[in-house]
């Protein structure tokens, strides 16, 4: 049995999520709160998709909690001004259930 073939049995299952992070302020307040917006990712987007919400305790949680789930590199705080930003910033991440779970997505 060649390397690759036991390496993929060995590996989580990994889907694709379409995960939108962006910084919510409570009213009258300038302080950011982060949030992660999941949803399973699909070809074709339908009223349908459940999207599942996961509000972080403070910034050092959200740093540590994407950093681990992004490729190796990449940083999320070199993208902390567009996640601030009205539209926030989305990711399109292979994620295993644990690490969906991480940002609070529930089968």
């Amino acid at each position: 049995m060649s390397r690759s073939k036991v390496k993929l049995k060995s590996e989580p299952r990994k889907r694709r999520y379409l995960v939108h992070l962006c910084c919510t302020n409570e009213q009258g307040s300038l302080t950011c709160h982060y949030v992660a917006n999941v949803q399973l990712w699909t070809i074709r987007n339908s009223g349908r998709t459940k999207t599942q919400t996961y509000t972080f305790v403070d910034e050092y949680e959200f740093i540590e909690t994407m950093n681990a789930l992004l490729p190796d590199g990449s940083d999320v705080r070199d993208v902390l001004s567009h996640i601030e930003s009205p539209d926030g910033f989305i990711y399109l991440l292979y994620l295993s259930s644990e690490e969906a779970a991480n940002l609070g997505w529930r089968e």
